[in-house]
């Protein structure tokens, strides 16, 4: 017959169990406050199988996608976003050697709506080492990819806007480089074909004045074309 254990035994048995009830309850503690602080994240959270199957997502993912936690559980995480083949394979390739996954996603929301998200994407290993899952941890960027496309036409239309300013700029420099250039040719011209028709001046004198008209003329034709080459050179860059 088995001897029964002694009042020390058993008061030392209570108190195992006692520590053992404790521990468990701080245990369970700790497990409520770590899901209470995920499911209430500010950030959408994800956790998948090894194979991508959705297994859990937080308040904020039903927030931002519409879908409730019933609607998308057991289904691929792949369904429900727009990546190239390619850029897949590299998030896969990156997470299943361990490392961590940073980029973005374009979504679709359950009203087929698309969306930006940036995301990270870790794994869950064993002890072992083995990975078992994976957690994707992202917010919503729509608003900012938005604000970024509309700052990047703003700036192209006020670049265009100074190009055109400094074009027009550089049209009325050369409008007034060009009546600089042609103001003494023209001068001298007038002056020697009225004195010219006047019918006052020798024959030798009427040639002089001919050759001086002419040579203002080429004057006046170079600085056209000279002007006429930087307004072309410029209307190209528009």
């Amino acid at each position: 017959m088995a001897k029964k254990p002694s009042y020390e035994q058993l008061e030392q048995r209570v108190r195992v169990l006692e520590e053992k009830a404790l521990e468990h309850e701080r245990i369970e503690g700790e497990l409520y406050k770590l899901h209470y602080a995920v499911d209430h994240s500010p950030s959408a959270v994800m956790i998948t199988d090894g194979q991508g199957i959705i297994e859990y997502v937080n308040r904020k993912f039903v927030e931002i996608t519409g879908f409730t936690s019933r609607e998308v559980v057991g289904t691929n995480a792949a369904d429900l976003g727009e990546q190239s083949p390619e850029e897949e394979e590299k998030m896969w390739n990156t997470i299943k050697a361990g490392d961590e996954w940073h980029g973005e996603f374009l979504n679709r929301r359950k009203n087929g709506e698309r969306y930006w998200e940036r995301a990270s994407i870790s794994s869950i290993k064993t002890q072992e080492g083995l990975i078992t899952h994976y957690v994707k941890v992202a917010e919503d960027i729509t608003a900012l990819k938005r604000a970024q496309d509309e700052l990047r036409a703003s700036q192209e239309q006020v670049y265009e806007h100074q190009k055109r300013v400094g074009i027009l700029k550089f049209a009325n420099d050369m409008a007034l480089q060009l009546m600089h250039e042609l103001r003494n040719p023209l001068v001298s011209i007038g002056g020697f074909s009225k004195r010219i028709f006047s019918g006052e001046y020798s024959e030798e004198k009427l040639t002089e004045y001919t050759r001086i008209i002419f040579e203002q003329s080429k004057r006046l034709d170079q600085a056209l074309s000279d002007v006429l080459v930087q307004l072309e050179r410029a209307a190209e860059q528009v």
